[in-house]
């Protein structure tokens, strides 16, 4: 249930030059020192998040003493569409500046954790490593490339299925598929397979580098990470590490936590999967962002797991 108290305000607010970005300002009564979130889309989907989850947990941070602000991408929600000449990432990027530029204008906040899932997790971080303002992201399955152990580990659950020795032994299934095509030299267009779907080439040497460019700049500007990998992406990512694995170029130190949910889907669908999400994240920026000496906050407190479903490793 959303947790909207008389502990906290909300109102919608509109951004930019042109008042191009439509989003909802959730912040405490009582003014705290703690970093203010910035939460971004996930794709197509709007500042509400899917299930809601986005909404519940601003009310829940905003709770915590944490100024929130969620916000629509140009062209999504409720934020009109840009024209122009700017690539689609030009134009998110432009749009997060104008938002923290907002918040340093207008609340004085220049402390920002940037946040996201999927692609707006990939933008946190592309967003992170450009300006020094942003002193935390949290990463919901970012992009990351697909390791040697990435594949061991993908062939042996693959082995342990029924399901596929019964294709092999009766000639059907993506395997054969391969096979035929490479046999007959098929050179026209190719029938895309049900539950197939054209995804980037991370693994290429030019997206390792970007990636590895993106990271190093973030931390380089001292920046916090808490990334939370879920099994829904299993064509992307199956291990805790692999983050680490993938990006050997990147220098995380210490400034890096990492969950793998072994249990959860890649949009939380499950009530139990989001409210595990929730106090990961409020556990982890009450660790790594305390409110400063001056200021008394009280942030809460969580329950410690034991769940055998949830792999944990700091760095």
């Amino acid at each position: 249930m959303d947790e909207l108290t008389a502990q906290i305000t909300e109102r919608a607010i509109k951004i930019g030059g042109g008042e191009q970005v439509a989003a909802i300002l959730a912040r405490p009564v009582e003014d705290t020192s703690l970093p203010a979130i910035v939460i971004l889309n996930t794709g197509v989907a709007h500042r509400v998040g899917h299930h809601r989850k986005f909404v519940t947990l601003s009310r829940r941070l905003a709770n915590n003493g944490h100024i929130v602000v969620r916000f629509d991408f140009p062209g999504l929600g409720d934020s009109p569409a840009m024209t122009g000449e700017d690539t689609l990432l030009d134009t998110n990027m432009a749009s997060i500046r104008d938002v923290l530029d907002w918040m340093d204008a207008t609340l004085g906040r220049r402390r920002i954790v940037l946040l996201g899932l999927c692609s707006g997790a990939d933008q946190s971080i592309i967003y992170a490593s450009r300006d020094p303002r942003v002193n935390g992201a949290i990463l919901l399955d970012p992009s990351i490339p697909r390791t040697r152990r990435y594949y061991v580990n993908d062939l042996y659950k693959r082995l342990m299925r029924r399901s596929f020795w019964t294709n092999i032994l009766s000639g059907r299934g993506r395997v054969w598929n391969k096979v035929r095509r490479v046999l007959h030299r098929q050179t026209g267009p190719q029938m895309t397979l049900p539950g197939q779907f054209s995804r980037p080439n991370l693994e290429h040497p030019e997206a390792i580098a970007f990636l590895e460019n993106v990271y190093q700049g973030a931390m380089d500007h001292h920046a916090e990470l808490l990334a939370v990998f879920t099994a829904g992406p299993h064509y992307q990512h199956n291990y805790r590490r692999q983050i680490i694995d993938a990006l050997p170029g990147v220098d995380f130190g210490d400034r890096l936590k990492l969950y793998f949910l072994k249990e959860c889907d890649h949009t939380f669908l499950r009530e139990a999967q989001r409210e595990r999400l929730y106090t990961i994240i409020a556990d982890w920026l009450a660790q790594r962002f305390p409110a400063l000496e001056e200021v008394r906050v009280d942030v809460g407190q969580t329950e410690e797991t034991g769940d055998p479903d949830m792999e944990i490793e700091e760095f």
